[in-house]
Formats: structure tokens, C-alpha cells, sequence
């Protein structure tokens, strides 16, 4: 039983360097993504522009 757990010991060892780079990948990803939606967004200077204009 003890040579189960240390097998399994090590295959979540091996496995964890390949989980932390998914991880990074996917942080990256959804940074780039909240970046780019973020160049879609209108300015609080633009809406403030607006509400001003339709007073």
C-alpha cells in the first residue's frame, strides 16, 4: 500500500509543473482578453460628454 501512495505521490509531483503552466497560460489569456474588451469601453470622459450634451 505504501508504494501505491508514494506512485501516487509522485505523478501529482510530475503533475504539478504542467498545472502551474496552464495556470500562467491561462491568466495570460484572460488578461489580454480584459485588455483588448477594455479598448472597446466608452471613456468616463466620453459619457461625461454625453450626459452634458443631452442636459
Amino acid at each position: 500500500m505504501t508504494a501505491l501512495v508514494e506512485r501516487i505521490v509522485q505523478k501529482l509531483t510530475e503533475a504539478a509543473p504542467i498545472e502551474n503552466t496552464v495556470s500562467n497560460f491561462v491568466a495570460g489569456v484572460l488578461e489580454n482578453t480584459a485588455a483588448k474588451l477594455a479598448w472597446f469601453e466608452p471613456s468616463d470622459e466620453a459619457g461625461d460628454e454625453e450626459v452634458a450634451a443631452s442636459s
